[in-house]
């Protein structure tokens, strides 16, 4: 019930809290809470327990053992010595042999050394290296989404302005339109002509809903906020390039490829194993029928040197050729994120240099527009070019807040290939 009341509370306060209260921050935030986020720490932490299971693999082994022995003959309980033997006879005493033996003990083993391991412990560091690169790059990417969808986001709350004024304006002119129809100063078909333009705008809002939908949509999936208004993107920090931060999981694959090698080969080395045993025994003496208890341990150093292992030499193959699949898959990659690199900061410059002249065609097109209007209201200037110079104005904007949009997705991509946390680079 207290569990239930509080999700309560905290839906109360989540629904209470203003859309514009909303910041990157905010969103950036959330974006480490979700469980697609949470499912990278998962997987980072699963390579990390295959490193902690290969150290273990270090360890001493201890075994308890217990066991009920049946024979169909008499069989020691433990080595006996002849001597031993034919005193334990002269004295009348049973001798350590039954035909059913219970023994109770422990084994114990230790590598001393596996060259194996060494190469595999190597080769499971560097896979959990790996894991946490991916991860970072993962959060890097979805940051990118979440940038590239809020610039859409506000490139659609722009346009919805420049449609509503586009449309004030265009109801005004009707509104003059007509009053001259009903004077008959102008024919019947201007005000259709003006119906028509403002049902244009109409249509263009609802696509321009539907696409909100679905950016709202995308943010919500990554971050679990619903935005009614987008959130204003303001750079801060300057992009830092160099090293191409996203060929990293692909280097990792590799080093870790050369190890997989090395460990294959280990297996054809000698290993030198540590082992020890002791049990309690007992059963019943065949020659007397009288119980017999006795302990026998020891302990071994153990030399192993494979003379002869096909499979290994195949393993030797398989872990050359994925190599050798990972060195092929990188340097394919890195090319390819090299030019994409290279054509996303020419397509930045080029972006920006298009917001400032895009800006200017706002400015230059609102100024013909208004002495379009003038023109208009004199007559001399028919309908259809009026309506011409209103469409320009709204293209105008329109394209500008896009190329916007676009900057802004470029500069994120851009930020995930070289490794910028776009925390720090947008507020």
């Amino acid at each position: 019930m207290k569990t239930l009341t509080g999700y309560l509370c905290l839906a109360l306060l989540c629904w209470s809290i203003p859309a514009g209260a909303v910041t990157m921050t905010d969103l950036f935030t959330a974006l480490r809470e979700q469980p697609l986020t949470k499912l990278d720490t998962i997987r980072t932490r699963e390579a990390e327990l295959k490193l902690q299971s290969v150290h273990d693999r270090f360890y001493p082994a201890l075994t308890g053992v217990g066991s009920y022995e049946v024979y169909n003959s008499p069989t020691n309980l433990r080595p006996v010595l002849p001597t031993e033997s034919a005193r334990l006879l002269a004295n009348g005493e049973p001798l350590p042999f039954s035909d059913n033996i219970g023994r109770v003990g422990v084994r114990f083993s230790l590598p001393i050394f596996v060259k194996e391991l060494f190469s595999l412990g190597r080769q499971a560091q560097i896979l959990a290296a790996g894991s946490r690169v991916q991860k970072r790059l993962n959060l890097l990417e979805h940051q990118a989404v979440l940038v590239a969808a809020d610039a859409h986001l506000v490139h659609m709350s722009y346009l919805e302005k420049a449609l509503r004024s586009r449309k004030a304006s265009l109801e005004k002119t009707r509104a003059d339109v007509i009053i001259k129809v009903k004077n008959g100063r102008i024919p019947a078909v201007e005000k259709v002509r003006m119906d028509e333009a403002i049902n244009q705008i109409d249509l263009t809002f609802n696509q321009t809903w539907q696409q909100e939908s679905e950016l709202k949509k995308d943010i919500e999936s990554l971050t679990g906020i619903f935005l009614d208004k987008p959130v204003r993107l303001t750079r801060q920090g300057h992009l830092r390039e160099g090293e191409l931060f996203a060929l990293k999981p692909l280097e990792k694959n590799i080093e870790a490829g050369k190890f997989g090698v090395q460990a294959a080969k280990d297996k054809l080395y000698p290993s030198i194993i540590g082992t020890a045993r002791w049990f309690h025994n007992y059963g019943e003496g065949y020659n007397t029928g009288a119980a017999v208890d006795d302990e026998y341990g020891s302990y071994a150093l153990t030399l192993q040197v494979p003379l002869f292992n096909k499979p290994a030499y195949t393993a030797i193959e398989q872990e050359k050729a994925a190599l050798l699949r990972e060195q092929v898959r990188f340097a394919g990659t890195r090319i390819e994120l090299q030019a994409r690199a290279g054509n996303l900061t020419r397509t930045l410059a080029l972006l920006g240099r298009s917001m400032t002249l895009g800006r200017k065609s706002i400015d230059h097109e609102r100024d013909l527009l208004k002495v379009a209007e003038v023109a208009y209201a004199g007559r001399r200037m028919d309908q259809e070019e009026y309506l011409r110079y209103e469409e320009k104005v709204l293209t105008a904007e329109a394209n500008y807040y896009l190329t916007e949009a676009r900057w802004w997705k470029t500069f994120a991509t851009l930020a995930v290939l070289y490794g910028n946390n776009l925390e720090e680079l947008v507020k």
